[in-house]
């Protein structure tokens, strides 16, 4: 098992070596700003392996892969990157089909450049229901899972983690921890649409509000039920403290573990 935290920027990646994590997740999101020569040799010094985020939209809203995305793929390599994660765009949800057509035509792109660097690249989960990741995986069974479990809970009143382990264990490398109230959006939705019609792009900007990376136990996901189906399934890979500021990390760490080891 390996538990890791993340940065955006050189000074958080020094910071985060101090406190001896198993890796650090290198995030190209939000206000990033790192020197990735920099942080590789910091990284290589302490002794500590990264894996990488590529762009993404705090909104929610689409990024176009060709642009936005596959160039950065090859910096994986030059970083030695673990893992190469970025978010997903097949979620009915959240997307409209333009989008999503949009987003499976340039995947292949994205797929050969992760074939070229010889990283392992893959995909964020955000509200994604069984036939689209089924959809995902056929058409790419070289993708892999990011399982993030703070995405499972919004818009859900069972976390979505769970159905992912149960159906696609196989396919994870990495799950992201942090908590939230996800599941008060679906009442919040309902009395939306009593009302009125509901745009995906008002439903993304919900999903922002509630998806508060808040530390383990502060919100309302039954971590015990999601750790204990990876547990019987012999899962011992990597699992990322998201909680939004990443000097909690140690705290985050040991709630982590005391959870996990009761089980």
């Amino acid at each position: 098992m390996e538990v890791g935290t993340f940065a955006r920027n050189n000074e958080q990646v020094r910071s985060a070596i101090k406190n001896e994590p198993d890796f650090i997740d290198l995030r190209m999101d939000l206000n990033f700003s790192i020197n990735f020569g920099e942080a590789k040799a910091d990284l290589n010094k302490a002794g500590i392996p990264c894996t990488l985020h590529l762009p993404s939209n705090p909104d929610w809203k689409p990024i176009e892969l060709s642009r936005g995305i596959v160039p950065y793929i090859d910096l994986g390599r030059q970083i030695d990157a673990e893992v190469v994660t970025f978010h997903t765009m097949l979620s009915t949800l959240f997307y409209d089909d333009y989008d999503i057509e949009t987003f499976l035509k340039a995947l292949p792109l994205a797929c050969e450049a992760s074939k070229e660097a010889g990283v392992t690249l893959a995909i964020e989960t955000l509200g994604l229901y069984y036939t689209e990741m089924q959809l995902l995986f056929d058409m790419f069974p070289n993708m892999r899972m990011a399982l993030d479990i703070g995405h499972g809970q919004i818009l859900a009143r069972r976390n979505r983690a769970l159905d992912h382990i149960a159906s696609f264990y196989d396919q994870i490398v990495m799950v992201n921890v942090h908590d939230n109230n996800g599941s008060q959006m679906v009442d919040d939705v309902q009395k939306m649409k009593k009302e009125r019609e509901v745009s995906q792009g008002e439903i993304r900007e919900l999903a922002v509000r509630y998806d508060t990376h808040l530390h383990i136990g502060e919100g309302e996901i039954d971590f015990q039920t999601i750790f204990k189906e990876l547990k019987q399934r012999g899962y011992s890979g990597k699992f990322l403290m998201m909680c939004e500021c990443p000097s909690d990390f140690p705290r985050e760490r040991e709630k982590f573990m005391e959870l996990w080891l009761t089980s």
